[in-house]
């Protein structure tokens, strides 16, 4: 990981204090993160009626889900690594301006091409909230908080991605698409009015250096991170993403599956502000990996088992859901002990979400492909099972600068001490 340079850059005005928690700039950050998220669950309860406003057939309606995971695989890496030099605040407001010009745009669309443009400028938007908001946590965040605010940034994709799943359906039925478009532009701009009155601009610009970017991919811990994220989003996805479908092959009603599914993701959320909570108490980060994927591993049984019924498949759900809301809140926490305040750490988070996004691309397709070409169930489950043994596997290996998120980055301030790299 690049050194963190001391007086690189000047602090600018409005630079929080580095001994204090801003809870006005964190809770500002959190909520960019939710609106961020809407977009991905919003988007998916929106799809019938888009499909059928617009003839979309399912080729081209699972390119409008997937474009946001798209945007990260493709370019997250680089576009955390450029968006340091912009400065996290900035790249914050600009993304939540996307938001609110795309959805506004969404909601004029009168064609294809239109509603497509718009469904881009949501997913860039989003994309450059995500890719900002954890390192920017990270200076607002005092010493003795960091760690706790670094676990919780996990819980804002299934709170905003739950809560749209549950909200637009009634939004739609009650004002149409196009209105839940402008209600959820209203909603970005009022998260926007929050992030320009208490999160700064930026604390310290420096140029994007390729020492910077190459950093993220020299540190071990940041690596293994990634990785571990990308393993874990693949199995996430395939068995909560999947669920609705299988559900109603077994009987339940399409809305109902639906529910059920808005809600096994929403109950991820709890987790991770537990996670979040016991690593503040001293848990070690590792054994906070570890105690998800002991209870993913044995929850999974349940949920992918065809010949249980609904019900105990629903409540395996709900408790894969849950126990698996620890693991993205050790990393993040990990993530932010090794790249806080380093020329890496937009590179660092960009490598993260990278991963995440090809994870989320590549483990539905991976369980589906299983399930056709073995059995579904037993045979799923155990791909399912590597897959989180290999995240354990990764928590164990992972160097101990990555595990002592007791030890919190500085924030970045003009003539914080250089840190060695991490291992």
């Amino acid at each position: 990981m690049a050194r963190r340079p001391g007086g690189a850059g000047a602090p600018l005005p409005g630079a929080i204090d580095p001994g204090r928690t801003s809870w006005g700039a964190v809770a500002g950050l959190m909520g960019a993160g939710v609106v961020a998220a809407a977009q991905i669950g919003g988007a998916a309860a929106a799809l019938p009626v888009l499909q059928e406003d617009f003839g979309l057939d399912s080729t081209t309606a699972a390119w409008y889900l997937s474009t946001v995971s798209a945007l990260g695989a493709a370019g997250g890496v680089l576009l955390g690594w450029l968006g340091q030099t912009l400065g996290f605040g900035r790249q914050v407001r600009f993304g939540l301006a996307a938001i609110v010009v795309a959805d506004l745009g969404g909601a004029l669309a009168d064609s294809l091409p239109g509603l497509l443009v718009a469904r881009v400028g949501e997913g860039l938007g989003l994309v450059m909230v995500i890719l900002a908001a954890p390192p920017l946590l990270s200076e607002v965040a005092g010493p003795e908080h960091r760690r706790l605010v670094a676990g919780a940034w996990g819980a804002y994709m299934p709170v905003g991605s739950g809560l749209a799943a549950l909200l637009v359906p009634p939004a739609i039925a009650l004002v149409g698409w196009q209105g839940a478009s402008v209600a959820d532009a209203c909603l970005a701009a009022g998260v926007l009015l929050v992030v320009l009155r208490w999160v700064p601009s930026a604390a310290v610009r420096r140029r994007a250096s390729v020492d910077g970017l190459l950093g993220a991919f020299r540190s071990p811990s940041v690596l293994i991170i990634t990785v571990a994220f990308g393993l874990y989003a693949a199995q996430y996805l395939a068995v909560v993403g999947l669920l609705p479908a299988a559900l109603v092959g077994n009987g339940l009603s399409v809305a109902a599956a639906g529910l059920v599914g808005a809600v096994v993701f929403l109950v991820n959320a709890p987790a991770n502000l537990l996670g979040a909570f016991l690593l503040h108490r001293g848990a070690p980060l590792r054994w906070v990996i570890l105690a998800g994927c002991a209870g993913m591993a044995v929850t999974v049984w349940g949920v992918m088992d065809p010949g249980l019924p609904t019900n105990l498949r629903v409540a395996s759900a709900i408790a894969f859901s849950f126990v698996a809301g620890l693991v993205p809140s050790a990393l993040f926490a990990g993530l932010a002990a090794v790249s806080a305040g380093t020329d890496s750490a937009g590179a660092a988070i960009g490598l993260v979400t990278q991963g995440s996004a090809v994870g989320q691309l590549l483990g539905p397709p991976l369980v589906v492909t299983v399930g056709t070409a073995v059995a579904t169930g037993a045979a799923q489950s155990a791909v399912l099972v590597c897959l989180t043994g290999l995240v354990a596997v990764g928590a164990v290996v992972l160097p101990r600068a990555g595990r002592q998120g007791s030890q919190p980055s500085p924030a970045l301030s003009g003539g914080s001490p250089a840190r060695p790299s991490p291992r």
